[in-house]
């Protein structure tokens, strides 16, 4: 869904010379009238996922960091002031570097926290079982690339399974759609010149693979870990207490206690830190872009939109309580939802022009024969 939205706005921006909005991906059905009510829409839709998809990032994400900081015995427990310092925090540093620049700013934090994630693939690699690590993942590529289709059609029909489809599938597939509209924007910023093969070989296929390795190489280390070794407290935290969020750094204090730990789970929560931090950052970014028409938002715009990421993420947590969670979960799929026929819509709109754009060429190329042909004859 990135690439889709990523490749329509970089077509009809770069190729077309439309503005690098949203609402130029439909001109194929719509026309002229993208200017217009149905254009404002689109963008507006976009600009709701994208809020309610960071928020619910952020959210989870102050989990994470609260579970760091308890497993590195810095706090105590969580609570709602450790919520809106982290929040207040993460806004900020994303406030910040959002102002600096694509190039300064969230490529100096992404490029760091690359070298950090290698680092600790490095660890689960050395620290664990590296042959069981690397068959599991590629055992698991077979069972994706076997069963994919039939789970992914697979539709809950007990109440209990409704609960598990809501609360996992049908979530995340909201969350990642409410992201489809400021990432796609961001990958088709930083793709001109590129040709469609490429952005899809960058968009799809990499980020593709680099998703298997740390999914594959880290869920199997904990798996191994809970099948073969002496302590289940990896898989205690995960499934028994339902941490999810204190599962990582737990699994540090199982695989290598002590001072190896804790230099791991400074690293991990460094690592957590950055990618919500640049997820702001970019969220601001285009945020800004998508109400300045696809120009360049000034400074003022981005410092207000990286406030207001964060003062909806406080909302959200701080109204839901004790179902915070569900509360994130709610904002995901209800910003998502739109715009998932913004999403076909676009699917349309870019076929349409690309197949008009090949018969084109065809016609060109059958021009340019038809006079060449008739230079021959003229000099024969």
């Amino acid at each position: 869904m990135y690439a889709i939205v990523g490749l329509s706005l970089a077509y009809f921006a770069f190729r077309k010379g439309l503005p690098l909005s949203m609402r130029s991906a439909l001109y194929p059905l719509i026309g002229n009238r993208i200017y217009g009510p149905i254009g404002h829409t689109v963008d507006i839709l976009t600009v709701f996922g994208t809020i309610f998809g960071i928020a619910t990032t952020l959210g989870l994400g102050v989990e994470q960091i609260g579970s760091g900081l308890m497993s590195l015995g810095l706090i105590e427990e969580k609570s709602r002031m450790v919520t809106v310092v982290s929040i207040l925090l993460i806004s900020a540093i994303a406030t910040l570097s959002a102002t600096s620049g694509v190039a300064r700013g969230i490529k100096l934090l992404s490029t760091f926290n690359t070298w950090v994630c290698l680092g600790i693939l490095a660890y689960f690699l050395l620290v664990s079982d590296a042959n069981y690590l690397i068959a599991s993942s590629i055992t698991a590529l077979g069972d994706y690339l076997t069963d994919g289709v039939s789970m992914t059609l697979w539709t809950a029909r007990t109440p209990d399974e409704r609960i598990w489809q809501g609360g996992w599938t049908i979530f995340y597939w909201g969350w990642w759609i409410a992201w489809a509209g400021f990432v796609g924007m961001f990958i088709a910023r930083i793709s001109r010149g590129r040709t469609i093969r490429e952005f899809i070989l960058g968009a799809m296929v990499i980020p593709s693979i680099v998703a298997l390795v740390w999914f594959g190489v880290i869920g199997s280390a904990g798996i191994y870990q809970s099948l073969y070794g002496a302590d289940m407290g990896i898989y205690t935290a995960a499934v028994t207490n339902w941490d999810y969020a204190g599962t990582l750094y737990h699994s540090f204090e199982v695989l290598t206690p002590g001072i190896a730990a804790t230099v791991a789970k400074v690293a991990a929560l460094v690592v957590v830190i950055i990618f919500f931090v640049t997820s702001a950052d970019s969220g601001t970014l285009v945020l800004g872009r998508l109400l300045a028409f696809g120009r360049r938002p000034p400074v003022q715009q981005r410092i207000i939109w990286g406030m207001m990421l964060g003062a909806v993420t406080l909302i959200l947590l701080l109204l839901g309580g004790d179902q915070a969670l569900k509360s994130l979960q709610a904002a995901s799929i209800a910003g998502a939802l739109p715009f998932t026929f913004v999403l076909i819509a676009m699917m349309i709109g870019l076929l349409k022009s690309l197949r008009e754009d090949g018969e084109s060429m065809i016609e060109n190329e059958e021009h340019i024969r038809k006079m060449i042909e008739n230079e021959v004859r003229d000099l024969s």
